[in-house]
């Protein structure tokens, strides 16, 4: 059981002993504070405690402070909150059995620390009857709560809480924690055709204890590596092949002594010649990424990066040992790697996909090449596939019922996930992008992650917002603005992060909660049925450029035309900025300040994407999920464009054909689409939009 841990000053001295008698009873304690015994607020603790208890992230908690009353006082303010103040065992016991108690107020000043580790485990140890008078009596005291709550707070949080309590119960009928380890595969569809696939798609769930035993060989590799004096990692991928060790490089950085890693998923020639002008040919490592073996991106960047690395001018005598392969067994990339003698191939389990491959050789082995503790991410992994076994009863799975609450509030019109992320961890969001969008935007239907959006007050969201927040321990930050969106009536789901290396456990945690959303919107969480459209898209535009010397022409966009669209949306629409140009800090903050003045003026949630990286992450959502989307393309023209070896065309001409091909795949779908061409330096391009959509919307947000 998950038991969040809070005290004030005068409640220091227990926290310890309550903490240490806790775990070793099996339990996992979170710990939300005070760190020391100097003087702080009690209402504080009491607050953050019960968030933590309320959205789930604990599933009960203790408090202590010198006399227990105060801090029961704070506690029973939060609404969903049962506190109850127990110094004797049978208060402790029957404020669980009569009551349906979900936090223990305990005095320091009071009790000892024999006595409060008593009451703890009593208080743990008991369950809630369910006998009926005590169930009408619990009933009665929710009506209570609710009465004095503004009434249309009251009723929005009434209609979330039973959405995903149906939506979990919908699992529970469906047996679904233990048919999602048995693999079958009819969980998700009723289509026998497609049962095959979606059981060739669910190796992840033992990819934590498959992997723990390839720790020590990924290791010597490593160790070998930089030992021969590698200085910088050079990851050719794309979506599922790219995103997760993006997401181990910025979290954990290089260990000393350990190479660099740049994840390179993108045809921008601005990008491109950045990374190439950076690295020495002779100290990097350039490991080609791809599942399939065929991903246009990677077979580009890996011709582009082995000619230069054969070039007689970087006097390198044994090219393919800078080259290294991560693939299924059988691919064009296998055998090019067996062909042109890369340094390793490692082939990864073909029953795992690319948005479920965090915990395979795509992931782990740029981890293991950068000096991440890979062993200790798949110790907690394996740790969080236990607490979502099998046998694990629905209410007590943090997958299932992570799952639950968001199919369940998806379902009931709160489909825009925001994600409230430390800072550490903030990249932990482009991959939950990925994994949530691309297994679920598809029949009409699916979540729409919204990263990196700037966390505002009440008033700029609409209804059809949830939000998750992931803050690591001592992280207080987002404290008073989530608690507004909560006093405002918004979900918000509270998941704490003790330590960065948690974040296997949570990537294993989000895996299976995916799977069991996609049952609860009745979809196939493993397949991404509209994404080759944009792929035969794209290749037809080449096909014209090779033909013509010219891209197919198509009517561009102006800000009239965004404003207008923008003036047209309708509740519950986002707002989607994919930009093909060259990432930069500049960009990205351009980028931010556009989609902060569209929330700000609309209220619509909004979502930033590189381009061509988006199409492996979001792109299936916009072609088959709600049709909600207004999508803003947006292009720069490359002045020098940067040849692919073997081809006609350079990257610039790729990167604008995988545009042109987006926007004729999203328009024959008939999705709200824009198509913006950007004149000039692209930042100053972006302010100058920014101005002029501000100009054209005025300062009216709508009710």
């Amino acid at each position: 059981m998950r038991i969040a841990l809070a005290c004030d000053h005068a409640g220091f001295p227990l926290k310890a002993p309550l903490a240490s008698a806790l775990t070793a009873d099996g339990h996992e304690v979170v710990d939300l504070g005070t760190s020391s015994p100097e003087a702080v607020d009690y209402p504080d603790y009491a607050r953050r405690l019960g968030d933590a208890v309320r959205e789930g992230a604990a599933e009960l908690g203790v408090l202590v402070c010198g006399s227990g009353a105060g801090a029961s006082i704070a506690a029973n303010k939060l609404r969903g909150i049962r506190a109850a103040l127990c110094h004797d065992l049978f208060t402790a016991r029957q404020s669980r059995e009569d009551d349906d108690a979900n936090v223990l107020c305990l005095g320091a000043r009071v009790i000892d620390a024999d006595t409060a580790v008593a009451l703890a485990r009593t208080f743990v140890g008991a369950r809630f009857s369910h006998a009926e008078r005590h169930a009408r009596r619990v009933a009665k005291i929710v009506a209570l709560e609710a009465r004095e709550c503004e009434p249309g707070t009251a009723a929005a949080a009434a209609a979330d809480s039973a959405a995903a309590d149906t939506a979990l119960r919908r699992l529970e009928t469906l047996d679904a924690g233990r048919r999602i380890w048995a693999q079958d595969a009819s969980l998700w569809s009723d289509d026998a055709a497609a049962h095959p696939a979606i059981r060739n798609r669910l190796a992840w769930l033992g990819a934590p204890a498959a992997m723990r035993r390839e720790v020590a060989a990924l290791a010597r590799f490593a160790a070998e590596v930089r030992d021969e004096g590698v200085r910088d990692v050079v990851l050719l991928g794309m979506g599922g092949s790219s995103l997760a060790p993006e997401v181990l490089g910025l979290t954990f950085g290089s260990a000393p002594g350990f190479p660099a890693l740049t994840v390179l998923d993108t045809t921008d020639p601005g990008a491109i010649r950045a990374v190439r002008q950076r690295v020495d040919l002779r100290r990097t490592l350039f490991v080609v990424a791809s599942k399939s073996g065929t991903t246009i991106e990677s077979s580009s960047l890996c011709r582009y990066f082995r000619a230069e690395v054969e070039a007689p001018e970087a006097k390198i005598d044994r090219p393919g040992r800078h080259f290294v392969a991560i693939t299924d067994a059988g691919t064009p990339l296998e055998r090019q790697a067996r062909t042109e003698g890369f340094r390793r191939t490692f082939l990864n389990d073909p029953g795992i996909g690319g948005r479920y491959s965090a915990l395979s050789y795509f992931g782990l082995v740029p981890g293991a090449l950068i000096g991440v503790d890979i062993g200790a991410l798949l110790e907690r992994a394996e740790a969080m596939a236990a607490r979502c076994g099998p046998d694990v009863a629905a209410r007590d799975n943090p997958g299932l019922v992570l799952g639950a609450t968001l199919g369940g509030l998806a379902a009931a019109g709160r489909d825009k996930l925001t994600l409230v992320l430390s800072e550490p961890i903030r990249s932990f969001g482009a991959w939950l992008e990925q994994l949530l969008t691309e297994s679920t935007g598809k029949r009409g239907r699916g979540l729409v992650v919204v990263h990196d959006e700037r966390l505002g007050g009440p008033d700029v969201y609409g209804s059809d917002r949830v939000f998750v927040a992931m803050t690591l321990a001592g992280d207080y930050s987002f404290d008073g603005r989530l608690a507004a969106l909560a006093d405002a009536g918004h979900p918000v789901v509270r998941l704490p992060v003790a330590e960065r290396l948690d974040l296997g456990g949570e990537i294993f945690r989000w895996e299976l909660a995916t799977a069991a959303a996609g049952a609860v919107l009745e979809l196939n969480p493993f397949d991404e049925p509209n994404v080759a459209q944009a792929k035969a898209a794209t290749q037809a535009a080449l096909a014209t450029h090779r033909d013509t010397g010219q891209l197919p022409s198509w009517p561009s966009d102006g800000v009239a035309d965004l404003a207008q669209a923008l003036r047209d949306a309708r509740a519950g629409d986002y707002v989607a900025l994919l930009a093909y140009v060259t990432p930069a800090a500049a960009t990205t903050a351009a980028l931010q300040a556009l989609r902060l003045l569209v929330r700000e003026r609309t209220r619509l949630a909004t979502t930033v994407g590189y381009g061509p990286r988006y199409l492996h992450s979001t792109g299936q959502l916009h072609k088959g999920g709600p049709p909600t989307a207004i999508l803003v393309i947006l292009t720069e023209e490359h002045e020098h464009d940067l040849a692919i070896p073997g081809e006609r065309h350079g990257f610039g001409v790729l990167e604008m054909a995988q545009a042109l091909g987006d926007l004729a795949t999203l328009r024959a779908a008939q999705r709200r689409t824009l198509w913006i061409p950007l004149a000039g330096e692209v930042p100053a391009a972006l302010e100058r939009l920014t101005g002029a959509l501000a100009s054209r919307l005025g300062d009216s947000r709508p009710a």
